[in-house]
């Protein structure tokens, strides 16, 4: 490895190991790291993927709603008709 990569190699692991040796970064921080990972995340996935998590997410979400909150759900958030539309015949 020649100097000028063994030096930027010490220096990016100097720079990581701040953040991974003791639990130096604050809640701004994190958050970011949060927000960069998740981007890093959907920007790795094809629509199909991205489809598959939304339903996969959605539908946890939902899962312990009650016939009630289903139904009030859908009301507020779209109409009447949707829900007629929705549910099962």
């Amino acid at each position: 490895m020649s100097l000028i990569k063994q030096y930027l190699y010490q220096q990016q692991m100097s720079f990581v190991s701040k953040f991974t040796d003791s639990k130096t970064m604050n809640e701004s921080e994190l958050f970011q790291l949060k927000e960069n990972y998740i981007n890093h995340i959907i920007d790795g996935m094809d629509m199909d993927s991205l489809v598959t998590m939304a339903y996969d997410l959605l539908l946890d979400s939902y899962q312990d709603c009650t016939e009630e909150q289903m139904i009030e759900e859908i009301k507020d958030l779209y109409d009447e008709e949707t829900l007629a539309d929705l549910l099962p015949e």
